[in-house]
């Protein structure tokens, strides 16, 4: 993006409209040629998504002489939305941009310009998630609340089909916003079919004259209103405060984005209360059961959920990955609950998950951090992080924030059927609210040079076996995601006892392996054996365990003492040395850590 900005420097161009987009590569390597935007005779376009037909469109395109300079998908949108225009030249650049999207497969969030039309700028979603930025004097376009922090006091959450037309005339800056959805519905034209492209706008195809000019009347009528939210993130909260890394900024301000998010549901009593849950009683209360949907960390989350739930509420619970749940044909009831958890809410994937949730007639409930996003809308219930926005790829305060929440619904549920009285719920509230000073004590500069010394030991190695066992497996598998993601070291996680069903075979001298045994776990004793198993074999061993257990200190490499707290909240604690491990190791590699290759921060495609 720096290379981007000086280069538009060197140029001295002077505008007031322009598209830009940060592409993920899905169709064609990361190259200049398959850089956005993509034209097309003075027509440029942005595109986040994937077009799922876009080879047919692509090879009519062709044989209607249009010639393609990029391996893209989205450089087909461009041509497309060109070709309608050269055919219809009375259609409004709108009407060609809906007429053009009727005939794609797939998600998109894109904006679009016309040389035609030096002061109108187009913005149109389905799946990807877009929203509208309103300034003083100003609109932005963008996939992210946070994109347009500074540029703009107001943003629209747009839905999906939606299109908005931003325009300025005479110096006023005016927008509206249309759904496509009723016009979309109304095609049934589809581009991998036998029909010839010029059905696409050929007065005797289905798309015929009486169907545009029923778009081209029903305008006012097309015109749908959307919530105008405040936008409440300040430029402090998004930028790196004097750390060098947003990743180790967000690792240290969990203490104080802990106490948000437990800020106002937890009494001085003890007693928990999520309004999330009020609203949806009567469907946990009669739950068959509960499935929790999510997708890496949020999945490692999801599984200490299943443990919170099943232990302290009594209530069955299943953990899915989202992308393979949504396409698995899962047997549902009526009476289960989909909790689907996703920190960004516009992960494709899950929100997927939310929609077959509906299709079977099940209520869905979202934990997600960002206000306004795809998944809170689309949920019937649910519960926000709270924890500010998460900038850094790898992601470490959305994992505690997501435990943290699953730790009071799975106290609140317990309450509220039965299965914890009220001295045992407060006694746990309370271990609850001591988490962010423990985690802050985790934090002192002490135990940070403690661990950056671990990091400088392992920062060669080409592998990492992480063992938990009970609540501490997730936590196993959450730190070896930590370690893969930005220091591009191998590294997989395992329920310590299946360690001798396979992953023994690579214990050598060379294979460091972390294994999370804090002595208050009550597996503590069988994780100890595992330990020793590691060591018979020649193992370097990295224990985690709590304060005062000195079992470990002679037999491992390095040992690393977290606070004690209540089994069930173990996660919290343990898995803040592991954060810290990951991010020493990619900073003595040199790795690129808030932004490491090929991750995105929000999956928005499948």
């Amino acid at each position: 993006v720096v290379n981007l900005a000086n280069a538009c420097h060197a140029q001295h161009f002077v505008s007031n409209l322009g598209i830009a987009h940060t592409r993920w590569a899905t169709h064609g390597p990361p190259s200049d040629i398959n850089a956005h935007p993509h034209t097309s005779s003075g027509l440029a376009i942005v595109h986040n998504g994937i077009l799922e037909n876009y080879k047919a469109l692509k090879e009519r395109l062709i044989e209607e002489g249009f010639v393609f300079k990029s391996d893209t998908d989205s450089e087909v949108l461009a041509h497309l939305i060109r070709h309608i225009q050269s055919i219809e030249p009375e259609l409004k650049l709108e009407e060609a941009v809906t007429l053009a999207l009727s005939q794609v497969r797939g998600a998109y969030g894109i904006a679009v310009i016309d040389q035609a039309h030096p002061n109108t700028l187009i913005g149109a979603r389905r799946g990807s998630p877009l929203i509208l930025g309103v300034g003083n004097d100003n609109f932005v376009l963008a996939s992210d609340a946070t994109a347009v922090v500074g540029e703009a006091n107001k943003v629209i959450y747009l839905q999906d089909e939606d299109i908005v037309v931003c325009s300025r005339n005479n110096g006023k800056f005016e927008f509206k916003i249309k759904s496509m959805r009723s016009e979309l519905e109304k095609v049934t034209l589809r581009a991998d079919s036998e029909e010839s492209l010029e059905h696409v706008v050929d007065e005797s195809s289905k798309l015929n004259v009486d169907i545009r000019r029923s778009m081209k009347n029903n305008t006012k009528a097309q015109i749908v209103y959307r919530v105008m939210h405040d936008l409440t993130l300040s430029l402090d909260k998004i930028e790196k405060g004097g750390y060098e890394h947003f990743m180790l900024k967000e690792i240290m301000e969990q203490p104080t984005v802990l106490r948000d998010c437990l800020r106002g549901r937890i009494s001085d009593e003890g007693h928990v209360k999520l309004a999330g849950i009020t609203l949806m009683e009567e469907e946990f209360k009669n739950a068959r059961r509960i499935i929790i949907c999510g997708c890496g960390t949020s999945w490692h989350s999801a599984l200490v959920g299943e443990y919170l739930i099943e232990s302290l509420a009594k209530i069955p619970v299943e953990v899915e990955y989202a992308s393979e749940f949504r396409y698995r044909n899962p047997v549902l009831f009526k009476d289960d609950i989909i909790i689907v958890i996703s920190q960004s809410g516009e992960t494709a994937d899950t929100l997927e998950a939310v929609r077959i949730a509906q299709l079977n007639g099940c209520k869905s409930f979202g934990l997600v951090n960002v206000v306004g996003s795809s998944i809170a809308r689309a949920t019937d219930s649910g519960v926000y992080l709270h924890i500010g926005p998460e900038i850094g790829v790898a992601s470490t305060k959305a994992f505690t924030g997501q435990v943290a929440c699953l730790a009071m619904l799975a106290i609140d549920l317990a309450q509220r059927n039965g299965n914890m009285t009220t001295g045992q719920a407060r006694e746990m509230a309370h271990a609850l609210l001591e988490t962010p000073a423990l985690i802050e004590k985790m934090l002192s500069e002490e135990n940070c040079e403690k661990i950056k010394r671990i990091a400088a030991t392992y920062r060669y190695a080409h592998n990492f076996l992480y063992l938990g066992r009970g609540f501490n497996f997730p936590v196993a598998l959450e730190g070896a995601l930590k370690l893969k993601e930005i220091s591009y070291i191998h590294a997989e996680g395992y329920p310590a006892a299946e360690m001798k069903h396979g992953p023994i075979a690579l214990i050598d001298r060379m294979m460091p392996v972390i294994i999370i045994a804090p002595k208050n776990d009550a597996t503590y004793t069988k994780v100890a054996s595992a330990i020793e198993e590691v060591l018979a074999r020649e193992g370097c061993v990295i224990a985690v365990t709590t304060d005062g257990n000195d079992d470990l200190d002679e037999k491992c490499e390095f040992v690393i003492k977290v606070p004690d707290i209540t089994e069930e909240l173990n996660p919290l604690i343990t898995i803040i040395p592991l954060q810290l491990l990951s991010y020493y190791i990619a900073k003595f590699r040199g790795c690129e850590i808030d932004q490491p290759r090929n991750l995105a921060k929000s999956v928005t495609v499948e």
